[in-house]
């Protein structure tokens, strides 16, 4: 083998090399992103799962703003009520002393309050501003994590409706 030879050997094993390490890190990226996206939203929907119980089951909401409800619980258990902590980024459920965090990483989430249809022949929602009319609560909100050292948006923006069937 000739000096030449050698040279360019090592440059094609140098970029072939390179590639394979560039396809590497692409991979582990991708990877993280699928791996976050499916935790993110297996606490997602776990969340929604927890807070339909709750909903659907209170007898009435006793008040709310756009990152608190708090519900009369039925069968004389101790009111539930979710707080949203934009400065912790966490969805937290209290019932009585028992407190849950249902949302990390969570950059936005807000509740908004609907009452009963109340123009006749529509089915339209309207929004209301006290606790008494209250009928359906959606919710939004987006979580996001940081993926191998950068801040990117791992979930888009999750939203639910649910009705509240009890109220005695």
């Amino acid at each position: 083998m000739t000096l030449v030879e050698v040279m360019i050997a090592t440059a094609l094993g140098t970029l072939i090399l390179a590639a394979a390490g560039s396809l590497m890190v692409y991979n582990a990226r991708s990877l993280a992103a699928l791996s976050n996206y499916a935790d993110l939203d297996r606490y997602s929907r776990g969340a929604v799962d927890k807070l339909s119980q709750d909903i659907r089951q209170a007898t009435n909401l006793i008040s709310f703003t756009a990152t608190e409800l708090e519900f009369n619980a039925a069968r004389g258990r101790s009111n539930i009520t979710y707080t949203y902590n934009p400065d912790a980024r966490t969805l937290v459920r209290r019932e009585g002393r028992n407190r849950e965090i249902l949302l990390q990483e969570c950059d936005s989430l807000t509740f908004t309050v609907y009452g009963r249809n109340n123009v006749s022949n529509t089915w339209d929602q309207f929004v209301v501003t006290n606790a008494t009319g209250a009928k359906l609560i959606k919710l939004n909100w987006t979580c996001s994590r940081t993926i191998l050292g950068q801040a990117v948006n791992t979930e888009s923006v999750q939203t639910a409706k649910i009705v509240m069937r009890r109220q005695d």
